[in-house]
């Protein structure tokens, strides 16, 4: 007899939560330091400004990683929207999982901005696993970020 009010007030509380996009972030494995608890992800477009603002402190950025360095981890792409930043890790005291494209992640690092020549982009996009290497010519201006700690979750 009182189940019903129960299931009904489940039933709300679910569809509030798909209203309301209900989409924080769920930590499923850490790789590297600690990240801060007590600071807030922010976008990595939104660390982009800071950036440019002159800010070069350690930053928690969230996003989705898109792209691992098939050979072994040792770098991934963080995706938000059209903006990108190469992850590596500090003194490659770790690595990613070669599977962990196409999950969304924190990462506890600086960002910077870099200059890589074309041989750099291209051994790169052979460690992504490109089918066919790039042919760049010149130097390709990207983000990057030297990550102290990452948090991914899995695609569940």
């Amino acid at each position: 007899m009182h189940k019903l009010p129960i299931v009904l007030i489940s039933l709300l509380a679910s569809i509030a939560a798909i209203a309301q996009g209900d989409d924080a972030f769920r930590v499923d494995q850490t790789f590297g330091g600690e990240v801060p608890m007590e600071e807030v992800a922010v976008t990595l477009t939104e660390a982009i400004s800071g950036l440019e603002r002159g800010e070069s402190e350690f930053v928690k950025i969230k996003g989705k990683i898109t792209e691992v360095c098939q050979a072994k981890g040792c770098w991934m792409i963080l995706v938000d929207g059209d903006t990108y930043a190469r992850v590596t890790f500090e003194n490659y005291g770790f690595f990613v999982p070669t599977e962990t494209s196409m999950q969304r992640s924190v990462v506890y690092g600086q960002l910077s901005e870099r200059v890589l020549s074309g041989k750099q982009a291209e051994h790169y996009a052979q460690d992504a696993g490109s089918q066919s290497a790039l042919e760049l010519h010149g130097e390709v201006k990207e983000y990057s970020i030297v990550a102290r700690a990452v948090q991914l979750e899995n695609r569940s």
